[in-house]
């Protein structure tokens, strides 16, 4: 049996030997093949948290340099519309993002199509600089309804609550968020703008044979610059928060374009817990036209889903409105809400007009399954004695 220090000083040795293997290996260009841990380090776990900006050396994930995109949608000026494309962030520092999709509007046989990047100043992503260029199907209500949920009407019910108009040409942006609930955005768009017509009739269920028609807009070209600001959480969390946003849009001068005009449209949405069974949620969206006149295509429409729910759809139209929407939730059973609402709100031309409106206002009932995937409202419009009791569906939680 060797003595203590006899073994110590063997011990040392190898660890000595090992270490000088590797250091000459590395410098003469060859590559160790010894398990030891002396011999070749080993690589450090990846990261698994979500991607911001990360090197390669601090384990970017696979899934943060290659996205793929799929999604499909339907409504009545493009039919079926599936889109193909992919994310990509290079395995370099600073990281972009770049981006590239494909859609076939298979009912108006056209190949629509954005690509694009995104990409950080700095060694941080506080300050972001961003653009594409593109040609799609664009609509204005997108605030009223999602693509997702629409799509389901005009599939099923042979309902399309969106108007729609061709958008061609490209974009620039530069986004400052300092922080998750922060963060400002301004940028400049060139694109022209043209008129689309109904493509479809095809669905599963409907009261009419035909989907209405879609409205043409004022073609033209259009150079604006937009402002964007946001403060508070993107997506209002389930315990209950506050949430802003703001933005102006400037059309014509300095720029030049077919469009003349200034407006700015607001939204500030509020969701509190009360108690574990009982939630209240209330919602104000309002926009002004401060100069110019909008072209058709920009007019703010208020009546029926999401916004008024007592009135037909878009009943009223102008360059000024407000919405507001406050409901009470009640926990009836597992997984399922009743809730009482409000709605008060208008649309009308003319800035110095507001004084001469007549605000609607609806009340009603409803039923919600769990966090908002589907709901259920009957609503009355308590401006006409008369006015029928209206149902309405939803398809996801607006706010």
């Amino acid at each position: 049996m060797p003595k203590p220090r006899s073994a110590a000083r063997a011990t040392a040795l190898a660890i000595a030997c090992a270490g000088a293997v590797r250091l000459a290996g590395s410098a003469s260009g060859a590559t160790c093949v010894s398990d030891s841990a002396f011999a070749r380090p080993i690589p450090p776990p990846p990261v698994t948290r979500a991607a911001e900006w990360e090197t390669l050396e601090t384990g970017l994930p696979e899934e943060a340099r290659f996205r793929p995109i799929v999604r499909v949608r339907y409504n009545r000026v493009d039919g079926p519309a599936p889109t193909l494309g992919a994310a990509f962030q290079p395995a370099r520092a600073p990281e972009p993002v770049l981006f590239a999709e494909g859609t076939y509007a298979f009912s108006r046989k056209r190949p629509l199509y954005e690509a694009g990047f995104e990409a950080p100043l700095g060694d941080r992503p506080w300050l972001q600089v961003g653009g594409s260029i593109y040609r799609g199907t664009a609509t204005e209500d997108g605030w009223i309804v999602t693509e997702g949920e629409n799509t389901l009407f005009a599939l099923f019910a042979r309902t399309d609550y969106c108007d729609y108009y061709e958008s061609q040409g490209g974009q620039g942006y530069l986004v400052w968020s300092p922080g998750s609930d922060f963060s400002l955005r301004g940028g400049a768009r060139l694109e022209s703008q043209a008129s689309l017509s109904v493509k479809t009739r095809v669905s599963l269920t409907g009261r009419h044979p035909e989907f209405p028609p879609n409205p043409p807009i004022e073609d033209g070209d259009e150079q604006a610059f937009t402002v964007r600001c946001r403060i508070g959480p993107a997506q209002l969390p389930i315990r209950g928060g506050t949430h802003g946003e703001a933005a102006y849009e400037r059309s014509g001068s300095p720029l030049q374009g077919d469009f003349e005009y200034g407006r700015l449209r607001g939204s500030i949405r509020n969701r509190t817990r009360l108690s574990p069974t009982q939630e209240f949620r209330v919602r104000l969206v309002a926009g002004s036209t401060v100069s110019g006149a909008l072209p058709g295509q920009k007019v703010w429409h208020v009546g029926g889903i999401g916004t008024l729910r007592g009135h037909d759809f878009k009943t009223f139209a102008g360059d000024q409105f407000f919405v507001a929407n406050a409901e009470f939730y009640q926990r009836a059973r597992k997984n399922l809400y009743a809730f009482t609402f409000l709605d008060y709100g208008a649309a009308w031309f003319g800035s110095g007009n507001l004084g001469r409106q007549r605000p609607a206002a609806d009340v009603g009932l409803g039923v919600r399954i769990a966090e908002g995937p589907a709901a259920l409202t009957v609503a009355k419009n308590l401006c006409d004695e008369k006015s029928k009791l209206r149902v309405g569906i939803r398809l996801g939680d607006r706010f």
